[in-house]
This record gives structure tokens, C-alpha cells and sequence, in this order.
């Protein structure tokens, strides 16, 4: 006697594709979620190697920090350079008059190789955008230094500043290193690796910003401000922080582009 066979009936079939598009709609979401998880600790473990490198940097320097600019592109004076430079940065791109062309980044040789440097310099977060849209990644590096805090020493850098999230001025660690909002300088006009004046910290990470502090630290500071459906997080203009003096001051002063303006924090 021949067994029956015995087949999926439509019925059937449509119950099992019904159950598993129930669970897909479960778990994608969890599943987007721990994917945006799992891209912001790997964005904050690159900006701790970063301040790391700075850290080593100052300890071989006086004490002073990687610059975020140099004196413009004829200067010799290789302490005034930028903290990166043309390990991540083609020559077709457009870039600040103060960063010099064809000088590697100060912390180049603190870091390894240009090809770590250029995963480094690149939040995973972010997706590459056209250049020069404003939108996404410019593609060659996500994190840039306070301009104010050009030739500072370590030691003078703040460890607390204060800043308006929404809820008025309040007390936060002082930052050094930040990821920048693709709609300022970093992907717009030119691309810069200063942050200043109405330069934006990044809001990507669900309405948060990774910023550095001088002395190794990475933290997530959440914005309560929205522009429309987008997170909008505190400009340069709206940190302060006090000077070695004891005055407190935004984190971008004009006297910053002034031609002596390197070093101009520790004289303050």
C-alpha cells in the first residue's frame, strides 16, 4: 500500500506567512534599534582612540593640545598644524583657507596608519552624503575640534561648561571633541575641521551628540530642541566655559581668528 502525501494547504500556508510577518514586524524594529546601538558605541570607542592620541600628543608638546588650524597654508611651523590632514582629505576637495594642503595630520603618527586614520575620523553612524549638500557625511571625516581651543594646553582646557538644551543654561562636561551637524561647514560650502561659531553638534544618534572631553572622556549629550522632525543640538556660540583667568566665555570668541589667535585660550 502506497502511503498518502500529504501537502501544505493554502490555508495552511497563508496561517505560516501571516505568523512570520507578525514577528518580522516585531523584531525589525528591535533589531534597527540594536544596529543603532551597536554604531554609537562603535562612534564613541573612535573618538576615545582619538582623545587618547591627543592625550599622548600633549604629553610629547608642552602640554598642548593638536590644534583644530594652522596659520594658513605658507606656514612652517609644524606645532600649528591641524589634528588631521591630508591621511583622510583628497586634493579635489574644497577646504578651509587655514588648513594647509599637503601636510599630514599632527596625530597621524599617534594613530597608526592613514587608512586607520580615515575609519577613525568617521562616525559609522552617519551615512555618506553628496558633497557639499549638507546632508550625511562628507565622507572623509565626522569629528572636529573647538576652534577656540587652537594651541591650548591641556591643562587649561575646562573640565565643565554650561549650555542650553532647552531647559536654560545648565552644566555639562566641557567639550573638546565633537561630532558636527552635517548642515554646518562639514558638509556645506567647504569642509573645515573646526567647530565654531554656528557650527552645530551632531544630533544623529536619536537626537544625541558624542562630544570629547580634554581629559579622555566620551559622552552623549541629548538635545530637547526640535526644527520641525529634526533634532537640533547647541551651537559653538552656545557653550560657555571659564577661562584659566575665572571669566566665562562662549565657546567661540571672534579674537579666535585673529592672526595670533593660536593659543589664545591659555591667555585668557
Amino acid at each position: 500500500m502506497r502511503p498518502s502525501r500529504h501537502g501544505f494547504t493554502l490555508v495552511e500556508l497563508l496561517v505560516v506567512i501571516a505568523i512570520i510577518s507578525i514577528l518580522a514586524m516585531l523584531l525589525v524594529p528591535q533589531l534597527g534599534r540594536a544596529l543603532a546601538r551597536a554604531r554609537e558605541t562603535s562612534c564613541r570607542a573612535n573618538m576615545a582612540v582619538i582623545l587618547k592620541a591627543a592625550q599622548v600628543y600633549a604629553g610629547d608638546h608642552r602640554g598642548i593640545l593638536p590644534s583644530a588650524w594652522s596659520r594658513g597654508p605658507a606656514s612652517t611651523n609644524d606645532e600649528h598644524m591641524c589634528f588631521l590632514g591630508q591621511e583622510v582629505l583628497p586634493s579635489n576637495v574644497t577646504v578651509n583657507a587655514d588648513w594647509p594642503r599637503g601636510k599630514l595630520g599632527r596625530l597621524l603618527n599617534y594613530i597608526g596608519d592613514s587608512a586607520k586614520a580615515r575609519r577613525l575620523y568617521r562616525c559609522p553612524g552617519l551615512p555618506p552624503g553628496p558633497l557639499h549638500s549638507g546632508l550625511g557625511s562628507n565622507g572623509f571625516f565626522d569629528y572636529v575640534v573647538f576652534e577656540i581651543f587652537a594651541g591650548a594646553r591641556q591643562s587649561a582646557v575646562p573640565t565643565r561648561a554650561r549650555v542650553d538644551l532647552g531647559r536654560g543654561l545648565e552644566p555639562v562636561p566641557c567639550p573638546w571633541l565633537v561630532e558636527e551637524d552635517p548642515a554646518e561647514f562639514l558638509n556645506t560650502t567647504y569642509v573645515q575641521p573646526f567647530h565654531k561659531a554656528t557650527d552645530r553638534l551632531g544630533a544623529w544618534h536619536g537626537g544625541r551628540g558624542n562630544i570629547g572631553t580634554a581629559d579622555g572622556a566620551v559622552i552623549g549629550i541629548q538635545s530637547q530642541r526640535k526644527l520641525g522632525r529634526l533634532w537640533k543640538n547647541p551651537r559653538a556660540q552656545d557653550w560657555r566655559a571659564v577661562t584659566p583667568s575665572g571669566k566665562e566665555v562662549t565657546l567661540y570668541q571672534s579674537a579666535v581668528a585673529a592672526p595670533d589667535g593660536w593659543g589664545w585660550w591659555n591667555r585668557q
